[in-house]
């Protein structure tokens, strides 16, 4: 077995020709894929290999030397050092057709699937300025800022240009030196409400003075009250979503109304239909589903989420039925007809309709092969990673369920993240 030789640590020049779904660029030296972060495919680039792994290496940019027409100076004056926006250097359209182009490769290699019907990235709102939540952390100074691209240290920040002006006041107002060793930002101007969250240290915790609310993380991760309630808001899609500050909801205020959109437009007529919506949140939606007339059976497996649908739903004068329950475990139940520990309910019959919004890792193949055997006609899937997508893609393929469609939504801005709406049915 012939010894395998190291990649040279000496300056190379090579052509970027592929990109990959963490948003860096691909070149090849000695025949070994080599990811280059700040390139963009069709560059001619100097690069110094940093990393050398057995079937693939890293390097750092060096030079550009032959550039793309798509290449532009980054607004961001922490670029390249902040770890929060890797395609700064792409115009903003560029990267769009970028997120595309990750989509369809990750569903032909990974899903497997001929030919995949990708539709072009959307634009769906601005792509600076759209970013209602951030996650602060400190510096050993006490300044506030980000992590240090792939490292834990951080990089002050006082202004992100990816933050909205809400949050944005929010961090100005708690300033540096509060003593916590995280501070998160929230702002939602729908409904005229701002809130810090403060993760304190082994330092003495200073509580910054503002109009805000003010919450204390507690070492079990939830959060007590110093100031307000700490109760958000915002408004999509012609409906009221509350929830708390220590919760989940989309960070990109006009994105969340491009996935509902995107949602409805995929279910069609859904009026008399039985949908389950699965990883149902606050209901985000469950509520718009349940206003078109469908009969809605929200699945989510956090007790706080659960109870803001239902009040949500309330509020808005619709009828939600909500099962407090993980995911995995509803399916399987219902699929195996096992005891439920509540009283049954209408989430018993086998649904027309099936809209799920799994966490970054996907739903899985027990869950796909779960829904695949109550043979709804339609699975609608919101997925924030192509790559889990395009996996269970690939279970749903094999079970019967052809991708009929697959819209990426660019909910994310100046990073290679991507929000993709997919429809399957039998």
């Amino acid at each position: 077995m012939s010894r395998r030789v190291p990649l040279s640590r000496e300056d190379t020049d090579v052509r970027i020709d592929g990109f990959t779904h963490g948003g860096e660029g691909v070149a090849r030296i000695e025949g070994k894929a080599v990811f280059v972060p700040g390139t963009i495919p069709g560059e001619t680039v100097r690069v110094r290999v940093t990393d050398d792994r057995k079937n693939w290496a890293r390097a750092e940019l060096v030079e550009v030397l032959e550039p793309s027409a798509d290449r532009v100076t980054p607004p961001c004056p922490y670029v390249p050092d902040c770890g929060g926006c890797d395609l700064q250097h792409v115009a903003p359209d560029a990267q769009r057709q970028l997120k595309t182009r990750v989509v369809r490769e990750q569903l032909e290699r990974l899903g497997r699937l001929t030919d995949p019907p990708v539709e072009p990235c959307r634009a769906v709102g601005p792509d600076l300025g759209y970013r209602n939540h951030a996650r602060l952390h400190a510096a050993p100074d006490g300044r506030l800022g980000f992590h240090h691209a792939g490292s834990t240290d951080v990089v002050p920040v006082e202004r992100c240009l990816i933050l909205a002006s809400s949050p944005q006041a929010v961090r100005d107002q708690v300033g540096d030196g509060t003593g916590a060793v995280e501070v998160t930002v929230r702002g939602h101007p729908a409904a005229d409400r701002h809130v810090a969250v403060l993760t304190p240290g082994p330092a003495a915790l200073h509580s910054p003075d503002g109009d805000f609310d003010l919450l204390l993380r507690q070492p079990d991760g939830s959060t007590i009250a110093l100031r307000g309630d700490g109760v958000l808001a915002e408004d999509v899609a012609g409906h009221r979503f509350r929830f708390p500050a220590d919760g989940f909801f989309q960070v990109n205020s006009a994105g969340a109304g491009a996935i509902v959109e995107a949602v409805l437009d995929a279910c069609g007529e859904v009026g008399g239909l039985l949908v389950w919506d699965l990883y149902a949140g606050v209901g985000l939606l469950s509520l718009p589903l349940a206003a078109a007339g469908a009969d809605v059976t929200a699945v989510e497996g956090h007790a706080g989420s659960c109870e803001w649908a239902q009040t949500n739903a309330a509020d808005a004068g619709l009828s939600l039925h909500v099962v407090h329950e993980p995911v995995e475990a509803f399916t399987r139940r219902i699929r195996t007809g096992a005891p439920a520990d509540e009283t049954p309910g209408p989430e018993f019959d086998p649904p027309d309709v099936v809209v799920l919004d799994p966490p970054r890792v996907g739903a899985g193949e027990d869950v796909c092969r779960d829904l695949a055997a109550l043979r709804p006609g339609q699975i609608v899937y919101v997925s924030c990673d192509p790559a889990a997508l395009a996996r269970d893609a690939r279970t749903l393929d094999g079970l019967g369920y052809r991708l009929r469609r697959a819209v990426p939504l660019d909910l994310f801005p100046q990073t290679h993240h991507v929000e993709v709406v997919a429809l399957f049915s039998r």
